[in-house]
């Protein structure tokens, strides 16, 4: 610092003060830069501190590696009576394994496409980063992502896939949390049971199932490659929709697994090599017992929850036995093919004419190939040429004879006429060229007994002869002409002493029709409901002996005010029957009588105590069946007459468990013989306190009507059952207008109802037809089928107690002249 006296001319003293380190002002200059600077970045460091507090602050929580599974949506697995699959029901399929189940070469080919520097990172990878922005912008177009692996475990706790910085700030920092709390291993475990790889599956195991019908372990070196190549985008890489994408990309994760050393070059060119071999796994919903896995997964969303069905990985053990519901859906499929021949031919599927045929002939040849038309299998055919003595029917690749004598069922349809079986003098102009028509094998090398019948004069079933002739006859095989049907069937069965429903076939075809008519519809039960009353009669003091009238008079109902005459079948009059008679033969007359006489309100009580809850309208027209009930509750109502008194419920689940493997729900029986002694000796235990079922009605008149409903069996109308020889009763039913027919009864072991009917009544199932020609042989087809060599006993197979080996009921007077009689009798007595 320096200090200068002023001059004498100076008006007044100034002092200087200079400073030896001052740099000027650029040295100022840059220092406010600086300045500026720090500034900045504090308000950066402050801004960044911000955002990461904010963003960390709306973060899920990290998901708990002990609650991983309980967390996560899981398939509800239904599986039969044997551990057959029957459906699976899911949001997302997934299924959780740990990470020790995963093949060492799946992870690394994971590894190697996804994320090479995986176990070198700490959640995100700003080289790997680096990389892929290079590769874009070479490519003009995003060709690589650079997000890490941990960072798509990251995306999918955020359940976002947004293109946003918002989102990319939130992925990184929830990464890096992820990398802190746990090892490369369990992120690798999380990643690989979670990841979407297409067409609902999440993660590799339920992908491994899906694409190839495999478990993970048994994947070989190209599948492993085709499920890692999925992942960068499932949609475009999908096998079962872009398979040439799919193979490029799975060669492309080959070429990245033999760079990172995880395979040899040789063994990574021998794995893309090979063809991209997909096989989804059996749609074994549609293809097994779709009815009742519809009506189970009805019932598990109703009693557990929509959310439990589809995403809590329940496994439920049902009742079902799969070849038995095989069986069934083979008796329905027969039985009403059979009936809707008799009605007539409805005409072809389609016609097609110029580029249309041509397009069905190229996608037969596609669908069929070259093989000659296999037994009991339908087929879709061209009519190519038609003459007076048949067609020739294109199917596949070849030309077949379909001879006039495979079409001679095919008289015109007719809504109004419906007399059935009428056969065709002349084939002739009954096919053109061009008609799509469905057509089947004539040849049937195996007929097993009691498996077809045919039709007398008088309408009675005649099985056919069984018959072994394994050899085709020579030459190219003929054909047949079939059509769908237009009519429904149901057959329905459960064992009455555990309760297990082993089929429920609920319609033709499940893709029609999900309407199951076994449970959900309500339809006029004919005759099969009069053991209703006759038990309910037996009960009150009538007998088998006591009279009836058989003479048709008009009756005025007292409830609708309505006059009609009930008549019998084929309009019978035999004056007078007594009550086992005219249960056995189903009269009409006399049992509308019995009706009158025990009475409606009466009646509608005691059907209740049977378990049914449809609506009764307690009218004289409920005498003959007319309030519609479900087939399943009446079936059940007869258990009541098998079991001497007490009800079985259908039982459709024998055992739920949770995702854990935890009991939910145990129905089983003690003498279920799936399960393992231990098991069913703790089900005996904790039965041991419960009662036995009670008794809705009186053993007494249970069991006096089961031994009616065998004689229905064994002399009434059940002959297609009665020369079978098996042990079964029951009872037949035909409503008004034949639109139903029925068949309700049982063996010494299990329940059965069979049942016809048409869904939109707009025809009569046949002028003639009823229960006996239709509904009883199909249930002696299935019985004779399902039941052959079982220790099966003779009906009632146990007395009640105090109940005389000849009891045949009391000895109420029945007729009404006899009431009429008595009354006035009584009436005289009274005024005496």
């Amino acid at each position: 610092m320096f200090w200068r006296s002023p001059s004498s001319s100076a008006r007044f003293d100034r002092v200087e003060v200079s400073n030896p380190h001052d740099g000027g002002f650029w040295y100022w200059l840059l220092k406010l830069y600086a300045f500026a600077a720090c500034c900045l970045a504090g308000l950066a460091i402050l801004g960044a501190v911000g955002v990461y507090v904010y963003f960390a602050s709306t973060l899920p929580a990290l998901p708990s590696f002990g609650r991983f599974r309980q967390d996560s949506a899981e398939s509800t697995l239904v599986r039969a009576w044997d551990g057959t699959p029957l459906a699976e029901f899911a949001s997302e399929r997934r299924e959780i394994l740990p990470f020790e189940a995963f093949p060492k070469q799946l992870v690394q080919a994971f590894v190697a496409i996804e994320d090479r520097r995986f176990y070198e990172h700490s959640g995100v990878d700003y080289r790997g980063m680096l990389r892929a922005a290079l590769a874009n912008l070479r490519a003009g177009r995003v060709v690589q992502g650079g997000s890490t692996i941990t960072q798509q475990v990251a995306r999918a706790l955020l359940r976002t896939s947004q293109q946003t910085l918002q989102r990319k700030i939130r992925e990184a920092i929830l990464a890096r949390r992820l990398e802190t709390r746990y090892s490369k291993d369990q992120i690798l475990t999380l990643y690989l049971n979670q990841i979407f790889l297409g067409h609902q599956s999440y993660g590799v195991a339920a992908a491994a199932r899906r694409y190839f019908d495999k478990a993970v372990g048994d994947l070989d070196l190209a599948e492993t490659a085709t499920l890692a190549g999925i992942a960068q985008a499932p949609s475009r890489y999908s096998p079962l929709v872009e398979p040439e994408l799919t193979r490029a990309r799975r060669d492309q994760v080959l070429a990245a697994m033999a760079a990172s050393g995880f395979v040899g070059e040789a063994e990574a060119q021998a794995a893309s090599a090979r063809p991209l071999a997909v096989r989804p796994p059996p749609d074994f919903f549609r293809d097994r017992s779709p009815y009742f896995a519809e009506h189970v997964r009805r019932d598990i969303g109703k009693r557990y929850g929509e959310k439990a069905l589809w995403e809590g990985g329940l496994q439920v053990e049902t009742t079902l036995v799969p070849w038995v519901d095989e069986a069934a859906q083979g008796n329905v499929d027969f039985s009403l093919r059979k009936l809707d021949k008799r009605q007539g031919w409805r005409g072809p599927v389609a016609h097609l004419v110029g580029a249309a045929a041509d397009e069905f002939r190229r996608r037969a040849a596609q669908r069929y190939g070259a093989e000659p038309p296999a037994e009991d299998r339908l087929y879709l055919g061209l009519v190519e040429a038609s003459t007076g003595s048949g067609a020739q029917v294109r199917v596949g690749e070849k030309i077949y004879l379909l001879p006039s004598a495979g079409m001679q069922w095919a008289s015109p349809f007719s809504l109004v006429d419906s007399s059935n079986g009428r056969v065709l003098q002349s084939t002739s102009g009954l096919l053109k060229p061009g008609d799509v028509i469905w057509v089947a094998n004539a040849h049937r090398s195996r007929l097993h007994r009691y498996a077809d019948w045919t039709y007398d004069s008088a309408n009675e079933v005649q099985w056919l002869a069984a018959y072994d002739n394994r050899k085709p006859p020579p030459g190219p095989p003929q054909l047949r002409l079939e059509q769908t049907p237009r009519v429904q069937g149901v057959l329905f069965s459960y064992d009455h002493q555990s309760g297990y429903v082993t089929t429920m076939v609920g319609g033709l075809e499940f893709d029609r029709s999900e309407f199951n008519r076994a449970v959900q519809a309500c339809r006029q039960p004919g005759s099969t409901y009069k053991p209703v009353y006759y038990s309910l009669a037996l009960d009150k003091g009538y007998g088998y002996g006591s009279l009836l009238n058989d003479i048709p008079r008009a009756e005025v109902d007292p409830i609708t005010g309505e006059v009609w005459v009930p008549k019998n079948l084929n309009n019978t009059v035999e004056y007078q029957v007594n009550l086992e008679y005219a249960l056995v033969w189903s009269k009409n007359v006399p049992s509308v009588q019995l009706f009158k006489l025990v009475g409606g309100k009466e009646v509608e009580a005691w059907a209740r105590r049977l378990g049914m809850t449809t609506t009764i309208i307690p009218d004289q027209a409920l005498a003959l069946g007319a309030s519609c009930t479900r087939i399943d509750e009446l079936t059940r109502a007869f258990s009541a007459f098998a079991r001497n008194g007490s009800l079985e419920e259908p039982v459709y689940l024998r055992r739920v468990r949770d995702r854990a493997g935890h009991v939910v729900e145990d129905n089983t029986a003690t003498s279920d013989p799936m399960g393992p002694p231990d098991v069913r000796l703790d089900r005996m235990v904790a039965l041991a306190g419960q009662q036995s079922a009670k008794n809705v009605i009186p053993p007494r008149a249970a069991w006096l009507t089961s031994q009616l409903l065998r004689r229905v069996v064994t002399k009434g109308h059940a002959p297609a059952l009665r020369s079978t020889g098996l042990l079964v009763a029951g009872k037949t039913g035909t409503s008004s207008a034949t639109m139903d027919t029925w068949f309700v009864g049982y063996t010494s072991r299990s329940m059965i109802t069979t049942w016809i009917g048409d869904d939109r009544r707009e025809r009569p199932l046949g002028y003639k037809d009823a229960a006996f020609m239709l509904t009883v042989p199909m249930a002696a087809r299935f019985l004779a089928e399902t039941t052959a060599g079982q220790p099966l006993r003779e009906i009632p197979w146990e007395r009640p107690p105090g109940v005389r080996p000849n009891d045949t009921g009391g000895n109420l007077r029945a007729t009404m002249e006899a009431v009429k009689a008595e009354d006035e009798a009584a009436s005289h007595r009274r005024k005496g």
